[in-house]
């Protein structure tokens, strides 16, 4: 369905060019113009209801980038009051051995740089 609205579409563009002569451009990207905006404000819509029904069955995500700084400061230090200290402990061993991977990984690559720039 889709191949024959394309081909539709093109043979529709050449006889409009073919019989409005230099006015067919004109007319073309006059009509091409009109249904992308059609299509835009179709979308708009579509995207409005979507949200609405999010809304109305509780998916709708709060927006994280209009919170006041009172409500940042509350989040922020609510997540460090719920470690305790064996979790931070935890998490500091957690965070050792990733330093500790990523300084190797670091050193390989450093020496893989150095043994192509030897070969150069």
């Amino acid at each position: 369905m889709t191949i024959i609205g394309i081909i539709t579409a093109i043979i529709f563009a050449i006889l409009i060019s073919i019989y409005l002569g230099p006015y067919g451009g004109i007319v073309l990207l006059a009509g091409i113009f009109g249904l992308v905006l059609s299509t835009h404000q179709r979308n708009k819509k579509m995207y409005e209801d979507v949200q609405r029904i999010k809304e109305r069955l509780g998916i709708v995500d709060r927006n994280d980038f209009q919170m006041t700084n009172e409500e940042i400061e509350e989040e922020l230090e609510g997540e460090f009051e719920v470690l305790s200290e064996s979790e931070q402990k935890e998490l500091e061993k957690i965070n050792v051995e990733i330093e500790d991977e990523l300084e190797t990984y670091l050193n390989k690559m450093n020496d893989k740089n150095k043994d192509r720039d030897k070969d150069k």
